[in-house]
């Protein structure tokens, strides 16, 4: 746009520049070329500390983002932005830098046995590496030890008493910032129960509402839209799709790798679900050892 300011009308300087028009006309081009590129799915999304960084000023970044997700105000935040996050060293989670992206704006406001509040869910934008006891072919982990997917006398959600939650819980979390800590929402949800004293199920038994914790791994609805190897019933709960996954090469984060699902399969007692390396909607044995976490929160 030409950037004319003073006109000179008979010997006499004429300002003729409508600095209001123009900055609305850029807007509207700049909302216009995201739209375009949302549709095409060719959006990379933006750093949140440099496009906001007069506003955000001395704050942390993470203080910041909270204050304004609890004031609802999202302006200007798009999904597949994301801040960088330095994660420290622990004794199963090697010193790596995660690209967190918003994956969904307050998805689940007001949702749950307990309302909840305003929130943005946070995810990697690729499958994170373990280490330590708890790593398998160097960087991975198995969902669970051995190949079951049912739950316990003492804890009849499979996915809460899996080897991949208790990492997320005991490990993960504790390596992320103090002040990322501080901003994150516990996640509660209506999870799918899996267990009898009879023997071991294939299928879910019943459902309820239980915390999930500070962090925690996506299910197939969530990623997908729909089921592809859970079963239909009590493992939907109240999940829904995130729209940062909006196609199949969405799935596909960094390297092609093999990431894990908080779904159990269902019509087995063993096996569990995954998104394969190639963006399809996977299940396999809980014990399977190529997979790694992919684990996300809320903000809020």
């Amino acid at each position: 746009m030409a950037d004319v300011s003073v006109l000179t009308f008979n010997g006499a300087p004429r300002n003729v520049k409508d600095v209001t028009a123009r900055n609305t006309a850029n807007a509207a081009t700049t909302a216009q070329e995201y739209d375009r590129q949302q549709l095409t799915g060719t959006y990379k999304g933006r750093s949140i500390v440099s496009v906001f960084a007069a506003e955000i000023g001395s704050a942390n970044v993470w203080t910041w983002l909270q204050k304004r997700v609890k004031a609802a105000n999202f302006t200007g935040l798009r999904i597949g932005d994301y801040i960088d996050v330095q994660l420290k060293a622990g004794a199963n989670v090697p010193s790596q830098t995660v690209r967190y992206r918003i994956a969904a704006i307050d998805p689940y406001y007001q949702c749950g046995d307990t309302a909840k509040g305003h929130h943005i869910a946070m995810v990697p934008s690729a499958p994170v590496s373990v280490t330590g006891d708890k790593a398998v072919n160097g960087s991975y982990i198995k969902w669970r030890d051995t190949n079951d997917n049912n739950g316990t006398a003492d804890e009849k959600h499979p996915y809460l008493c899996s080897k991949l939650h208790e990492w997320e819980i005991g490990d993960f979390l504790p390596s992320l910032p103090t002040e990322c800590q501080a901003a994150i929402m516990p996640q509660r949800v209506l999870l799918n129960e899996r267990y009898a004293s009879s023997g071991k199920l294939t299928d879910d038994s019943g459902w309820s509402w239980v915390d999930l914790g500070k962090v925690w791994s996506l299910s197939e609805i969530e990623v997908y839209g729909f089921q592809a190897w859970s079963k239909t019933g009590y493992s939907i709960g109240f999940d829904c799709h995130f729209p940062i996954f909006e196609d199949t090469a969405s799935r596909i984060l960094g390297t092609r790798v093999l990431w894990w699902l908080r779904s159990v399969m269902g019509g087995s007692s063993s096996s569990v679900c995954y998104v394969g390396s190639c963006g399809t909607a996977s299940s396999g044995a809980a014990a399977y050892d190529w997979v790694r976490p992919f684990p996300c929160f809320l903000v809020g």
